[in-house]
């Protein structure tokens, strides 16, 4: 006998640009959106495209039967307080990173979830991009790692308006997110050697195990991108985490293979991004590649009784290690 799915019926605090997306991905994921928040009520009612739209938490807890999950959108300095209206609802809670300002604060949060058999879930998507789960799948086939390498160069600054030293702490939770699944260690626990060269830049190294770990953030560097290498002992990985694919490098070293590195390169960059590319086209997946597949895993972690995608101590390792980063 066919058991149905519950439908999980979710509320997105915030309209801005991040809760559009939400809003959107959320019946592709296989929710139902119920309503949207933001104290500009038009623009709430645009952010969801005929679903209702609210000015407050309150008020659309007052006019909708349930809230399964509340998706937080909204500035950082506000975080805590809307997670908290959430889970004093019921509801489990789907957060923009970072979850809270600080570690202390996330710790807090995670707790008051626990305590109420609640899910609170970062939005650290790029683990649930396909080519992150495919390095992550060839983990073993890479060897031992001897490096891995994040590097973000954004014009968000440019863009926002935001601080340039801000957007680099709001950034800073994706390299965290993806060194603590990659080598399932804390982050926080390394001893990181942190530079700061000028307003919108930030270099960090650390030794774990036999190899490093780096980040590279910067505000001005050009073009746009966003990158993650490991390095291994028999194989090398690349994912482009703006468009979500990667290539994996064969470790061979006969001289026919160096010849040939630069061409097959060149050739697995194309098949893997044109077909990426075919893929979110198909699936109307315009930006954010990685999110629509973490909401989804989310849900139906909440349907199920089952943990979530993303474990508590990955969110307070993340949190720690950005305040550790950030001094």
């Amino acid at each position: 006998m066919h058991v149905r799915k519950p439908v999980i019926r979710a509320v997105v605090v915030g309209a801005g640009v991040m809760g559009r997306f939400h809003a959107a991905a959320i019946p592709a994921a296989g929710g139902s959106l119920a309503g949207v928040v933001d104290p500009a009520v038009e623009r709430a009612r645009a952010a969801g495209r005929g679903a209702p739209a609210f000015a407050s938490i309150s008020e659309a807890a007052d006019a909708l039967p349930a809230i399964d999950v509340v998706h937080v959108c909204t500035p950082l300095p506000t975080h805590v307080e809307t997670v908290e209206r959430a889970l004093a609802l019921g509801a489990h809670v789907i957060v923009e990173k970072p979850v809270a300002p600080s570690a202390e604060a996330t710790g807090a949060l995670l707790d008051a979830a626990a305590q109420r058999d609640r899910a609170l879930v970062p939005v650290h998507q790029f683990l649930f991009q396909p080519g992150v789960r495919r390095i992550l799948a060839a983990r073993e086939a890479l060897g031992g790692v001897t490096r891995v390498e994040f590097e973000a160069a954004t014009a968000g600054a440019d863009s926002t308006g935001l601080d340039p030293d801000e957007l680099v702490a709001d950034i800073l939770p994706h390299p965290l997110a993806l060194f603590a699944r990659l080598t399932q260690t804390s982050p926080a626990d390394l001893d990181w050697a942190v530079r700061r060269p000028a307003r919108g830049e930030l270099r960090a190294l650390a030794e774990a195990g036999d190899g490093t770990l780096e980040i590279v953030v910067s505000t001005h560097a050009r073009p746009t991108r966003a990158r993650l290498g490991v390095a291994g002992t028999l194989a090398s990985a690349e994912a482009d985490l703006y468009h979500g694919f990667a290539m994996i490098q064969s470790g061979r070293t006969t001289r026919v293979a160096k010849a040939a590195r630069p061409f097959l390169l060149a050739a697995t960059t194309l098949a893997a991004a044109s077909g990426n590319a075919a893929r979110r086209a198909a699936a109307r997946e315009l930006a954010y590649p990685g999110l629509r597949e973490l909401i989804r895993l989310s849900y139906d972690a909440i349907a199920a009784g089952a943990p979530p995608p993303i474990a508590p101590w990955e969110t307070l390792a993340v949190a720690a290690a950005r305040d550790k980063l950030l001094g």
